[in-house]
């Protein structure tokens, strides 16, 4: 089952990245997108979507990266992370539900469950 933690943590982390470049997309697409809108409104308006949507992303973006790292040392507190984002990720549908059936299949099992519990066997990444 280690093995199992080992891939979801690293698959986690790579999900992570790519909404960093999600986050950084939606950013600069929604600053330079106002920048055309002709008026004074649409662009603060723009300005200020395009800003609370990077931070949400990339919020959401660092958390699956901490939390993956995380499941990679057996962080007891990274179980419980990864299995909130994993019920809030199977709403995006295909990649997210996948992944997120896959981490909560693993982390609800009994043998991955007792991973982070008690004493932490050795890790090697």
């Amino acid at each position: 089952m280690q093995t199992h933690v080992k891939v979801i943590g690293w698959l986690h982390i790579i999900y992570g990245l790519f909404w960093a470049c999600i986050a950084l997309l939606t950013f600069g697409g929604m600053m330079v997108g106002s920048l055309f809108s002709g008026s004074l409104t649409g662009m603060i308006g723009g300005s200020l979507l395009g800003g609370f949507l990077g931070l949400f992303l990339g919020g959401r973006a660092v958390l699956g990266i901490v939390a993956g790292w995380g499941l990679l040392t057996l962080r007891p507190w990274a179980r419980i992370v990864m299995i909130v984002l994993a019920i809030l990720g199977l709403f995006n549908f295909p990649f997210g539900t996948a992944l997120s059936v896959y981490t909560l299949w693993v982390l609800f099992s009994s043998e991955g469950a007792a991973l982070f519990n008690g004493p932490r066997p050795s890790v090697t990444y």
